[in-house]
């Protein structure tokens, strides 16, 4: 049996390629996706992995050992390539998922309502990589990682994430009572859930965010404008969904100062933010679009650019250790300006209007300033003087 990943042309859009699994067995022949891309220069093609001049190289090339070791496994179990990965209803999570959903059983119309969001999450998921279904036996630790990853890098809070992770968790347990199947992973202390949304999340100080602005990416352009569009929603505290839908009839002159209205799409509540010269630059620059790429594509671009920005000092978020450009994402723009006013001395509210907020108190979990943050912005208050 021959297994060997590869990379496709042409290139994506964002200026990556994708990596796919060839095999061959027995006059067999299949190509299998990955769900992972690289640029052409940090793809070691004798070794068929990512190079370890890659920051990620680690995480990738592991996720890429992960998916040959199961694929060997599915040939000793006596299966064919032909049939890996096929939905099975007896033996897939999507498929059960669904039937269970569809017979009821006396569920409320609002767990319902979860149970469906939960399910489709999930297959968004699944869409990323290319498949539509997932067997009891791959719900391991990787996809509680690679999943949770998911979820909270598009948007979704740690109290989103328990409410799928709940889902998943009960309907492996009605799985297996009736014998389905015999991974007990959903009982794992690392499958975990929280009713909080304490995640110790990174975000970047105001002198991570100058690397990043003043980071030449003129020989990389699809890079620099996944820069250009994170610094624009970091200078206007926006959600990637914000973002993409920005345009020029949202600014507007007061009092000699411009200013930008929008209604977050997510909360449908309005906010006006003032607008510094290099938001404007950069606005200008793109005719006001910036609805390039998808946000899964910005978070790995994002990933790339931090590195080259030297954020690679190893930090804790959650319970995973790593450089912290690992953890970068879209998101990390809108927590950084967030926490970076509020060290500026910007009040609780203040933060809220212009960041479209419904509470205080989400702002009072959102925002990621330690302690020693807090202790010396409370210095300079003449309380302490």
């Amino acid at each position: 049996m021959t297994l060997r990943h590869i990379i496709n042309d042409p290139p994506r859009q964002d200026g990556t390629y994708t990596i796919r699994l060839y095999a061959s067995y027995q006059g067999e022949r299949r190509y299998f996706p990955t769900g992972l891309a690289v640029e052409k220069k940090y793809w070691d093609k004798k070794r068929g992995e990512v190079s370890k001049k890659y920051v990620l190289a680690k995480q990738y090339n592991r996720q890429l050992l992960l998916q040959k070791r199961k694929i060997e496994q599915h040939i000793l179990d006596g299966g064919q390539l032909a049939h890996y990965g096929e939905k099975d209803k007896s033996g897939s999570m999507v498929a059960f998922l669904e039937a269970y959903i569809e017979s009821n059983h006396g569920l409320k119309v609002g767990t319902v309502k979860g149970y469906r969001t939960a399910l489709n999450k999930l297959k968004q998921y699944l869409s990323l990589n290319g498949r539509e279904d997932i067997s009891w036996n791959e719900i391991d630790k990787d996809f509680y990682y690679s999943f949770s990853d998911f979820i909270l890098e598009n948007g979704v809070n740690w109290s989103g994430l328990t409410k799928h992770l709940r889902v998943y968790k009960k309907v492996m347990r009605i799985a297996e009572e009736k014998g389905l199947h015999h991974n007990k992973s959903y009982k794992a202390p690392w499958f975990k859930t929280r009713d909080n949304e304490s995640s110790n999340k990174i975000f970047l100080t105001k002198e991570e965010i100058a690397l990043i602005e003043n980071l030449d990416l003129s020989n990389m352009p699809q890079l620099e404008r996944e820069r250009d569009r994170f610094l624009v929603a970091y200078y206007f505290i926006m959600r990637y969904s914000d973002v993409v839908r920005l345009s020029k009839a949202s600014f507007f002159g007061n009092g000699g100062e411009m200013y930008m209205n929008y209604v977050s799409q997510k909360t449908d509540i309005k906010a006006t933010v003032p607008v510094k010269a290099a938001a404007w630059k950069l606005c200008e620059a793109y005719n006001f679009d910036f609805s390039f790429t998808a946000n899964q594509v910005a978070n790995r671009s994002l990933k790339q650019i931090a590195s080259l920005a030297g954020i690679n000092q190893l930090v804790a978020q959650g319970d995973r250790t790593g450089p912290k450009c690992m953890f970068v994402t879209f998101h990390t723009a809108r927590r950084s300006a967030a926490t970076n006013l509020r060290l500026m001395g910007a009040s609780m509210k203040t933060i809220a209007d212009i960041g479209g907020w419904k509470k205080l108190s989400t702002v009072d979990r959102y925002l990621r300033a330690s302690t020693m943050d807090s202790a010396k912005l409370a210095r300079d208050l003449d309380f302490f003087r």
